[in-house]
């Protein structure tokens, strides 16, 4: 702003101002619109839990209900536990959320461990188990 708007170039070696200009469209623009769209997709189809975050996977990740041990509901601290929001990995596993703090644990029958956050933890257990039992 310095430096496009009083005409004070800062630094030794400034920028050109389209440089500047560019940086601040993506990253003061396009960058934030990108995460503001960025949603957690999580459909429980007849053969497992499909997983998509919009705007980052082409595809779905599944996890069959075949590999699945037991899975629970619980609370987790994501900054704490995975570092925080988004395909995390923690003292507690994988984790695929992007707010809040409930999701529904998955133990898997390899031993490793998967945490999807939810909105709606009851509703997603029940529809899981549904297709487990």
């Amino acid at each position: 702003i310095v430096q496009l708007l009083f005409k004070k170039p800062l630094g030794n070696n400034p920028a050109p101002d389209l440089v500047l200009i560019v940086f601040w469209i993506v990253f003061g623009v396009i960058f934030p619109l990108f995460f503001l769209k960025l949603c957690l997709v999580t459909e429980v189809r007849d053969d497992g839990i499909y997983i998509k975050f919009v705007t980052i996977n082409k595809d779905f990740i599944r996890i069959g209900f075949d590999e699945i041990d037991t899975c629970e509901i619980r609370k987790y601290r994501p900054i704490v536990e995975y570092g925080g929001w988004g395909v995390k990995y923690g003292s507690g596993g994988k984790a695929y959320n992007v707010s809040g703090n409930m999701g529904l644990q998955f133990k898997l029958k390899n031993g490793k461990s998967v945490l999807i956050g939810t909105q709606r933890p009851e509703e997603f257990k029940l529809a899981v188990e549904s297709k487990i039992n």
